[in-house]
């Protein structure tokens, strides 16, 4: 799934759409995503001069988007559409940089889910390394149209 379809789930847009491709997503269960970072990004000129590295908040921004895509599909029954708000993000640690050129991939794995939350597992990935991870939840509401 490419970034036209993400765009069709998620109400991120450049620059804030921080996933490039969803490799496998299983609704309500699990995604496996990424984002190839190039040299042009755009957080990279100032994060830092001569020493580019992803930012960690932008990290996890690019996490709670690939928990909401999950969440998102399977909320999607045609009379309903559900928002998610973001409600904790927790144990978050930093491994490693992620550095231009990098292909960061992101896996969720969804927890639990009981009255109206979700709880996920996320971990980023360059290659086979951990490089960050942590746990975040939203509060699902779903809204009549």
């Amino acid at each position: 799934m490419g970034s036209y379809n993400i765009e069709s789930i998620l109400e991120h847009r450049f620059p804030m759409l921080l996933i490039d491709g969803i490799i496998s997503v299983e609704p309500m269960q699990s995604c496996h995503a990424f984002k190839i970072l190039n040299l042009d990004e755009w957080f990279f000129s100032g994060h830092f001069p001569g020493n580019p590295i992803m930012p960690g908040s932008l990290q996890i921004e690019a996490f709670t988007q690939a928990v909401a895509l999950p969440l998102l599909i399977a909320g999607d029954r045609g009379h309903k559409k559900s928002t998610l708000v973001l409600f904790a993000v927790d144990r978050v640690r930093f491994y490693k940089q992620v550095l231009p050129g990098d292909k960061f991939e992101i896996k969720v794995r969804i927890e639990t889910i009981a009255m109206g939350m979700v709880s996920a597992s996320v971990v980023g990935l360059v290659g086979a390394e951990k490089v960050s991870e942590c746990k975040i939840a939203y509060k699902i509401k779903e809204n009549a149209i």
